[in-house]
């Protein structure tokens, strides 16, 4: 009977499914229990997964055991045979196809980073001997400064600073131990590699030399780096200025770009901004309900009255239209831009 029922109900990958008694997903491999690469499952045909909401068992594995047949968060799959899956979904438009590729992607650029991460220790780990000129294994602040300098983007004062910190001893002198110690536990050392890109795009946009950007050079900034046009430039100009004094410090700049998580996000804000645009048809500089319940529907699959509610939560002002700073603050509340952009 279990194969007859199999035969009668043939789904395949891609097919968007009702499974009992109320779950809603996609199929993202179809298994062949007993096989050589399934053995983990019974005789009969599986359906891997991946549900709409968190109502599952699995990530991807059965029963937490390799290997993985699919990828996707916790308790986001499950999976079945045909006898728990009530029908086909044809109405239905969520799509997760790409959802293990995107894992695996991200696993990949996380490995890159670690790799180059490595590298770039070890070059500064051989920066220190060929300035340990005497062979100590010791540097003197006029050495180290050169070092941090040239590999960690610091200026004369931030290295000293950065030299005394890394001085536990306090004897004047970074001894080889020191520096390998600071390396290892972190210390800063990631943020600092990282904002050194940072401070050449900060300088290149900066003029006239005196590490703050007015109005005009940040727009320049953000149409170079970010892609934003004159007007949502002057926005977020407003938003970084702190202290609104008109001029956007480096100190100020740099915990905008802290704050989304370093230069791999740099981008954020032009993508939200994209996002928003698109959703914006009439182009009033605002959503309204109706295309903010057609951009969660789209993207989100989240329906009318769930949309209703969320629009209600984020127009702070009560004004009946949200604003590009309120669907930035909600793009960031539910796990940034890649959220609405899977589709």
């Amino acid at each position: 009977m279990a194969q007859q029922d199999e035969q009668k109900t043939p789904y395949v990958v891609g097919d968007r499914v009702m499974i009992k008694p109320n779950k809603m997903g996609q199929v993202l491999v179809v298994i062949d229990g007993g096989s050589a690469n399934a053995k983990h499952f019974g005789h009969g045909t599986f359906y891997g997964v991946r549900l709409t909401e968190k109502r599952g068992t699995s990530d991807g594995r059965y029963k937490n055991q390799e290997p993985f047949f699919f990828k996707c968060p916790a308790n986001f799959g499950l999976f079945v045979q045909s006898k728990l899956i009530i029908k086909k979904l044809a109405d239905e438009t969520f799509d997760f196809a790409d959802e293990t590729a995107e894992f695996a992607a991200a696993k990949a650029s996380d490995d890159e980073k670690y790799d180059k991460g490595r590298a770039k220790l070890k070059a500064l780990k051989n920066e220190f001997k060929k300035l340990d000129v005497d062979g100590s294994l010791s540097l003197e602040e006029k050495e180290f400064v050169p070092l941090a300098t040239k590999q960690l983007g610091c200026n004369a004062a931030e290295a000293s600073k950065l030299f005394k910190q890394i001085d536990v001893s306090g004897n004047g002198s970074v001894s080889f131990a020191e520096f390998d110690a600071w390396l290892s536990s972190g210390g800063g050392i990631t943020k600092l590699l990282q904002f050194a890109d940072l401070k050449k795009a900060f300088a290149a946009a900066d003029k006239d030399g005196d590490m703050s950007l007015d109005e005009a050079e940040f727009v320049k900034l953000a149409a170079s780096s970010m892609a934003l046009d004159t007007l949502m430039a002057k926005k977020l100009f407003a938003k970084v200025d702190a202290n609104e004094n008109g001029s956007v410090s480096f100190c100020e700049f740099e915990a905008y770009v802290d704050d989304l998580g370093g230069m791999d996000n740099f981008t954020l804000y032009a993508q939200i901004v994209d996002e928003f645009k698109k959703a914006d048809k009439d182009d009033s500089g605002g959503l309204d309900l109706k295309e903010f319940t057609k951009l969660l529907k789209t993207k989100l699959n989240i329906n009318k009255f769930k949309s209703a509610k969320v629009f209600a939560s984020i127009d702070h002002d009560k004004n009946e239209t949200v604003s590009v700073e309120e669907f930035e603050a909600w793009v960031q509340k539910i796990g940034g831009v890649n959220k609405i952009q899977k589709k």
